[in-house]
C-alpha cells in the first residue's frame, strides 16, 4: 500500500532526513561563509560581552552545549548522548567550562563522577544556537514548500535509501 504524506509531513521527513545523512556519513553541511553568517546570527542575539566567545567556539562545542541543555549529564553520559569519544567531550567540556558557560557539581550519592550544567550565560548562548537552527529549519521548509507533492514524495524516498544505505569504502551502497 502506497503512503499519501500531506506536504508539509514531507517537508519535515526531507528536512529530518537530510540532518540525519549529514550525520551518519558526517558530512559538514556547512562551511566557510556559512559558518560566519552562523557564528554572526547567535552573536547577535546575546550579551555583548559573549559575542567574541561564540565566534571563537567550535561547532561540536556549540552541540554539546545544546546536548548539556537537554539535561544534567556527566562527561561519559555526554559521550553517550552524542556518540562523541570521551576524550573529544571531556576536551571541550573543559573548553565550556573555562568560558563560563557549563558548571560541574558533584552529582549526590556518587563521589567519583560530575555532572555538568549550563550556567546562566550557558543558557543564553543556547537558547541563540537553538533560534539559529529554527531559523534554518524554517529556511529549507520555505524552499521545499516551492515543489510539489510529487516531487517531493522522490526527494524524500531517495533521502530515505540514503539513510539506509551503508558505506563501502568510499563508495556508498544499497543495503
Amino acid at each position: 500500500m502506497v503512503s499519501v504524506k500531506t506536504k508539509s509531513a514531507l517537508i519535515a521527513d526531507i528536512t529530518d532526513s537530510l540532518g540525519a545523512i549529514g550525520d551518519k556519513f558526517e558530512i559538514e553541511m556547512t562551511g566557510g561563509e556559512d559558518d560566519d553568517a552562523e557564528r554572526d546570527f547567535i552573536a547577535k542575539r546575546c550579551p555583548a560581552r559573549l559575542s567574541a566567545l561564540v565566534r571563537e567556539l567550535p561547532t561540536l562545542s556549540m552541540h554539546l552545549l545544546a546536548a548539556i541543555a537537554d539535561g544534567p549529564v556527566s562527561v561519559v553520559g555526554l559521550a553517550a548522548r552524542t556518540g562523541q569519544l570521551k576524550g573529544t567531550v571531556s576536551k571541550h567540556v573543559q573548553r565550556l567550562v573555562e568560558a563560563g558557560l557549563v558548571a560541574r557539581r558533584a552529582i549526590p550519592g556518587n563521589r567519583k563522577e560530575l555532572e555538568l550544567a549550563l550556567t546562566s550565560d550557558g543558557e543564553l548562548v543556547d537558547a541563540a544556537h537553538r533560534q539559529l537552527h529554527d531559523e534554518m529549519d524554517a529556511g529549507r521548509r520555505d524552499f521545499l514548500a516551492a515543489y510539489g507533492n510529487a516531487e517531493l514524495q522522490v526527494v524524500a524516498t531517495v533521502l530515505r535509501d540514503l539513510l539506509a544505505a551503508r558505506k563501502d569504502g568510499v563508495r556508498i551502497v544499497r543495503h
